[in-house]
């Protein structure tokens, strides 16, 4: 499963919750990561939607959440460097807000 530098942001820099879904003949589940704000979802970062890869609900939620560990454990140092380099100094400031977490300003 391929994943975005900013899914990868979003999962490192926020609260996470791992969903799992199936079909009706429960032939199969899938994953969802949630992104929370302030306790409830406010969107959806990553899913196997439409697949259901997983024979049951506890190895997709399993999937999932090893996804987050993972993610939680790269160093994104150089590519948010990279990132603020093709911006400029103003708009610096709002993006190391928004990746970071923190205020620069």
């Amino acid at each position: 499963m391929g994943l975005s530098l900013h899914s990868a942001l979003m999962i490192q820099n926020n609260e996470t919750l791992v969903d799992t879904y199936s079909n009706k003949e429960k032939t199969g589940y899938g994953f969802i990561i949630y992104m929370l704000k302030r306790g409830e979802i406010h969107t959806k970062i990553v899913s196997t939607i439409p697949h259901l890869p997983y024979k049951t609900s506890e190895e997709a939620k399993k999937n999932g959440e090893d996804i987050i560990e993972t993610v939680k454990g790269i160093d994104l140092t150089p590519q948010i460097s990279g990132l603020q380099k093709i911006i400029d100094s103003n708009d610096g400031k709002v993006v190391s807000e928004v990746i970071r977490g923190t205020k620069d300003i």
